[in-house]
């Protein structure tokens, strides 16, 4: 027995496969059933209301840095900088630069043993 899962579509698929036209009923619904997990899958997911808070925080962090292009800053520079940052944690603040940088918006780079972040380009 190999180790993936089957799916529900796939368990649906296989289902209609062995059925065949043999019940006609039996198959309609059961293709209805594949129709409405594609739909469901298809559909984008809504962003909660912190994910919509911090995308808005990266909008903000990007325009900063992009005004501040010549300067490099720390996650704690950040904090003191921007007026939206101010009371976050540096757990945050870092997670949201992690999530910049990987989205390529951001750049980071060290010295001295310490980690700075300027705008990418």
């Amino acid at each position: 027995m190999s180790n993936t899962k089957i799916t529900n579509k796939t368990a649906l698929l296989f289902a209609i496969d062995a059925i065949g036209d043999s019940n006609s009923e039996v198959t309609a619904k059961l293709q209805k059933m594949v129709e409405q997990l594609e739909k469901k899958n298809a559909s984008p997911k809504k962003l909660t209301a912190q994910q919509v808070k911090n995308e808005e925080l990266k909008e903000v962090i990007v325009d900063f840095l992009a005004d501040n292009e010549d300067k490099g800053f720390t996650v704690t520079d950040l904090i003191k900088s921007v007026a939206e940052l101010n009371g976050d944690s540096n757990q945050h603040v870092s997670a949201l630069m992690r999530q910049l940088v990987e989205a390529g918006k951001v750049v980071k780079y060290s010295e001295k043993r310490r980690t700075y972040f300027k705008i990418a380009g």
